[in-house]
């Protein structure tokens, strides 16, 4: 299968800053997996509750030990005569995967004494070689959380990692999980990772400047103002009139057009040469970031920079942010206030980021890393304590509708933020319509380059779209190596 490539310097740089962003507090730390209490991180606030840990039934452990059905689950392993030789360890870049584990482990505290987790402290492409390097040590990685920047490393090369059907799994068992995410997990047939997250997209909007511009913050009313991208920039213009901004800065829609590209960037012929394809999205960006800047739309700041997240507190004047649900706590980092904001799918389906777990192919214990593993992603007994206790979507479509339904917290977090709106039904119909398999191990540095090119467009450094682009294949032939086709 084809290796995946460690990205350039510039994608470390864009890794480093997102990861930073969304990730909080950055200490290496070396733990035994326990229940992380009230531990925050700038971008994924834990949502304080009480939800009972042991909430699985005696009904629900009997099928899962008993019924030999695939479509049954993963069995619990018996831990009878366990000793350490049994323990398994997880990496990862920052403390948040740990948030999700410990759930598993609460449920299930016979477990505890053989799983550890060993928090990296470092942004996620830098996690690689660390890992790499502990795949010779006497703490063999057998659970391998990374993030969508860095998941290719792990999932496209059978030399590290585990064909998830090699230890009992089977396509059935995600039939509750969305497309997009089964899509990203796959590789040439192979299940090559589980993830517990739905990253679907919407659109965060300042409830007080719906009132002001729309008279009514109702998130349908909203929706309904910004349904479509004509329909976007005809609030805009409405926005523009009473002196609001509709978004902060042009790339605010980077990850709603781009994401949608259904073909890689990247293709790789028969001789294994590889080729640049830069699609319509590309174009349809640049094109739509421009429109932005030139509209007099946005206040032209620089996304994840100090001036672009003022307007997240009270009293700003900017009307809405593309976000996902690990974005809460970006706002909340930043002086939002619980109330303030509303949720909404927004002119188009997207997904942003994501975590996907792999498993080390030397594991020694693919029973406990497996169960771990189904338990994450296909149990929505689980999948409903993780966006309880953690507050996060999960890809679960089963657990979604009940937490729709009415499974859910009194003070969870995304709850509490959007001020009493149940966001899991927004973000459950958004995962539903997203289009994903189209991610490469170099999308980051296109990002960079798309980036650099709009810029570049907006200030009249390219004439025009097509001279935009143009920069694009250029940068990918000198930087990376990979001629446009």
């Amino acid at each position: 299968m084809k290796k995946f490539k460690k990205a350039l310097a510039l994608s470390l740089t864009l890794a480093m800053g997102l990861s930073m962003v969304a990730c909080g507090d950055k200490k290496s730390d070396s733990t035994t997996a326990a229940p992380s209490g009230d531990a925050t991180t700038a971008a994924k606030s834990e949502a304080k509750t009480e939800t009972k840990t042991d909430a699985k039934s005696e009904a629900q452990t009997e099928a899962k030990t008993d019924a030999p059905a695939p479509s049954a689950g993963i069995p619990k392993p018996d831990v009878s005569g366990w000793d350490d030789s049994k323990k398994i360890y997880a990496y990862s870049w920052d403390d948040d995967f740990q948030k999700k584990l410990n759930v598993v482990l609460e449920a299930n505290p016979e477990l505890k004494p053989y799983v550890e987790y060993v928090n990296l402290g470092v942004a996620s492409e830098e996690s690689l070689d660390l890992i790499d390097a502990a795949f010779k040590s006497d703490k063999y990685p057998s659970l391998i959380p990374a993030d969508i920047g860095s998941a290719k490393y792990w999932t496209e090369d059978d030399t590290k990692t585990l064909d998830l059907k090699t230890i009992g799994f089977t396509d059935d068992m995600f039939k509750d999980t969305y497309q997009y995410a089964k899509d990203f997990a796959n590789f040439n047939g192979e299940i090559k990772a589980v993830t517990w997250q739905s990253t679907a997209g919407s659109v965060f909007y300042n409830r007080a400047i719906a009132k002001d511009v729309f008279g009514t913050d109702d998130p349908a009313a909203v929706q309904e103002k910004i349904k479509d991208w004509d329909s976007f920039f005809a609030a805009a213009d409405e926005l523009k009139a009473k002196g609001y901004k509709i978004v902060s800065g042009p790339k605010d829609v980077y990850y709603a057009i781009i994401n949608a590209h259904t073909e890689p960037w990247v293709a790789v012929g028969a001789d294994g040469k590889e080729t640049f394809k830069p699609d319509d999205t590309i174009k349809t960006y640049i094109e739509t970031a421009k429109k932005l800047a030139d509209g007099g739309y946005t206040n032209n700041t620089e996304m994840w920079d100090g001036k672009w997240a003022e307007s997240m507190k009270d009293g700003g004047d900017v009307f809405c942010y593309f976000a996902c649900p690990w974005m809460i706590g970006v706002f909340q980092g930043n002086g939002a206030t619980d109330g303030s904001w509303g949720a909404c799918v927004g002119p188009q389906s997207y997904y942003w980021g994501g975590t996907y777990v792999s498993v080390g192919k030397d594991t020694p214990n693919p029973e406990l890393a497996a169960y771990i593993c189904y338990e994450l992603a296909c149990d929505p007994e689980i999948g409903v304590q993780i966006t309880n206790k953690t507050g996060d979507a999960v890809s679960n479509s089963a657990a979604n509708d009940r937490l729709v339904g009415g499974e859910i917290a009194a003070d969870n977090n995304g709850v509490k933020f959007l001020g009493g709106q149940n966001p899991y039904g927004t973000w459950a119909d958004a995962a539903k319509n997203v289009q994903q398999g189209a991610v490469t191990y170099q999308d980051k540095n296109y990002e960079a380059f798309i980036s650099d090119a709009a810029n570049g467009y907006i200030a009249g450094t390219y004439k025009s779209v097509d001279e935009a682009i143009d920069y694009v294949k250029s940068q990918s032939n000198t930087v990376l190596g990979i001629p446009a086709e």
